[in-house]
Formats: C-alpha cells, structure tokens, sequence
C-alpha cells in the first residue's frame, strides 16, 4: 500500500468515525419536575427535555418516595411539545404527600428527573375546583 492509498484509508475511515459520532444518540437529559397547580385531587407537572430525542414520556408517582425513585410506582404518559413534557395526575387523596419523578425514554435508555415531594391541597368545603397554585413542599 502506497503513501496516497493509506492517506486515502485514513481519510475515509475518520470521516466515517465522525459519522458514526454524529449519529450517536444517550438517553433523554431531563430539567427538574415544576408543579404548575396543586389540587386536592392532584397535579398538573411540566419537566423540560435538555438533550435527546423522546419517543416515551410522562411521570411516575406516589406516596413512596422509594417506589418513585425506583420507577416502581403508578405512572401517568406525558404530552411532550417541544422541548416541554406535561402531565396530569388525578386521582389522588387530599392533603397527602405524594413523590412525583419525570422521565423520558428512546431507543438508548430512559433518562429521568429527581423526585420531587408535593402535598396536594386539603378539601375546603364550598371552595369549588379547590385549586391552590403554588402550594408545593
């Protein structure tokens, strides 16, 4: 082999390296979970997608934080649009403290958020919707 052959192998293989650099692909980087209402019923959650492509999405929940942690725990699907993974959880007992944990999943892994703890709000007779944004631990 020649020096302008082993400079043309060279040549290809590294383009090829970087191709194959290009296309790899991690599991979903995810910002912390925000709860955006707290109800006495349940949640509404958002959690940002920083890096990757998502092709599952929601939040695992539950009164464990354990169980949570470990995606063992009931889970709700996610609406993803953009960047932004939103879910709504129902369903839950009033003032209780659940543990609420995002995740996002492709064809490389899962990647999730920390687990955040969020206490739904006490029943207030006569209050309505019984709504209280903001009212987070």
């Amino acid at each position: 082999m020649n020096a302008i052959d082993m400079k043309k192998w060279l040549y290809l293989f590294v383009i090829g390296l970087m191709m194959t650099a290009c296309e790899q692909e991690f599991p979903p980087v995810l910002d912390p979970v925000t709860v955006d209402e707290v109800k006495s019923d349940g949640f509404v959650c958002h959690a940002d997608v920083t890096s990757g492509q998502v092709v599952d999405c929601g939040f695992y929940y539950g009164t464990s934080k354990n169980s949570v942690a470990n995606a063992k725990s009931a889970k709700v699907s996610g609406v993803l649009s953009g960047t932004v993974i939103q879910g709504t959880i129902t369903g839950l007992k009033p003032n209780t403290t659940y543990y609420i944990m995002g995740f996002a999943m492709n064809e490389k892994g899962q990647g999730t958020t920390e687990v955040l703890q969020v206490k739904t709000a006490a029943l207030v007779p006569g209050s309505g919707d019984n709504l209280y944004p903001g009212t987070t631990e």
